[in-house]
Formats: structure tokens, sequence, C-alpha cells
């Protein structure tokens, strides 16, 4: 008799925990790897299409957070063209330092 209420006692653990797993955050980090694998192999517009679908079930589950990153993506965008200011002016500073470098050491 114990033998056949084995089954079901496994049939109600699977069907449990099947519902404990979040099922998009799943599909989406899975979509995730699966993009930077592709693009890793070269495969550009799969990667994209992978990622964009991933993305599309993330905000199923929490669209709150797509709309609070939407709103801070001007800033993200200001601080990145600062950063990239700043990274210019010093790559300017280093070649006017290389420049009288050569100066320097041709002369002498």
């Amino acid at each position: 008799m114990a033998t056949e209420l084995q089954p079901m006692k496994i049939a109600s653990k699977i069907e449990s925990s099947l519902s404990e797993i979040p099922w998009t955050r799943t599909v989406a980090a899975g979509s995730l790897v699966i993009g930077a694998l592709l693009l890793i192999s070269g495969r550009r517009k799969s990667a994209l299409a992978v990622s964009a679908a991933g993305a599309a079930v993330a905000l199923l589950e929490n669209p709150e957070i797509v709309r609070e990153a939407w709103e801070a993506m001007p800033r993200v965008i200001r601080s990145g063209q600062d950063f990239l200011v700043r990274i210019e002016d010093f790559v300017e500073e280093l070649n006017k330092q290389a420049q009288h470098v050569r100066k320097v050491l041709v002369h002498d």
C-alpha cells in the first residue's frame, strides 16, 4: 500500500517545487546567458533577438523596475558622457606629454 502512494507523493512534490521556481526570472536569466554566448560566437542579430525576448519576459514580472530605469536613463547617459569627456581629456593630456617627451629625447 505504501508503494502505491509513493508516485502520488512524488507528483505532488514536483508540482509544489515547480510553483516555487519563478519562471520569468529563469527565462530572463537564461536568455541573457544565451544572448551572451551568441554574441561571443559572433551571431549579433540572434543575440539581440534572444536578449530582447528575455527583457520582454522580465518586464512581465516587474514593470516598475523598468519604469524606474527608464526615468533614470537621462542621468545615466549624462554620467557616461561626462566620463567619456574626462577620458578624452586624459588621453589628450597624455598625448601632449608624449609629444613633449619625444621632443626632449630627439633633441638630446
